[in-house]
Parts: C-alpha cells; structure tokens; sequence
C-alpha cells in the first residue's frame, strides 16, 4: 500500500496515492513547460488558445498544472507550440532528477546518535 508522501512539488492531499501523486507533478512540470515554450514565444494566452483552437481558460488550466486538462487537447497545444511528446517527457524527467531528495549523510567528524561506534558489524 503507497502511504502518501510530500511530492516534489509540495503537493499532498489526505489519501492521495503515489500514482496520483506523481500525475500530478507531471501536469504542473507539463504545464510550466507549456508556459515556458509560450512565454519564448512572445504569445499571450489567448493567442495560444486562438491558434490552437482552445479556450483560454483551458490554457490557463493546462499551464496551471491542472491534472485533469484533456490528454488530446494539451498535446495538440504543445505540438501547436513546436513541442514533441518526446521532449516533454525527456524534461520531466530532467525535472525529476533535479528536484529528487537525497538522503542527509552525516560527516565522518559527526557524532553519532547511538555513541562511536566500534566499527563492527
């Protein structure tokens, strides 16, 4: 059973799985990207949404991260946009790796919690 966590993003509703989660992360890194890419552009968002045949309040939801934005239509905006499938994933992932936690080791001169150890296992 996945026990909720903080997500890399500070996301963590009562009861939310792993898997939801991590679908929510990935919209709001998907929609930052959307933004990004828009924003490079000189674009406002509802020239977005007129060139891609959206409303603007779905660009306004899709850059907000919002999860449940339709899958077709926001990646027909980032094709819109010039961005493939594969780059969206590859900067997720990049996102990820940036963001992951790494475990607090202490240095060598700390003390340890339980007393020196005598170096045996």
């Amino acid at each position: 059973m996945n026990t909720p966590s903080k997500g890399t993003l500070g996301r963590n509703e009562p009861g939310e799985t792993g898997v939801a989660r991590q679908a929510a992360e990935f919209a709001a890194a998907f929609g930052r990207l959307i933004q990004e890419e828009r924003k490079r552009q000189g674009l406002r968002q509802d020239e977005l949404a007129m060139v891609s045949g959206t409303g603007k309040r779905f660009i306004v939801d899709l850059e907000a991260g919002k999860s449940t934005c339709q899958l077709g239509r926001s990646l027909h905006v980032a094709n819109v946009l010039g961005l493939r499938i594969e780059d969206v994933l590859k900067d997720a992932q990049v996102r990820r790796a940036n963001t992951s936690a790494t475990p607090d080791i202490p240095d060598s001169d700390e003390e340890e919690p339980h007393g020196p150890s005598s170096g045996l296992l």
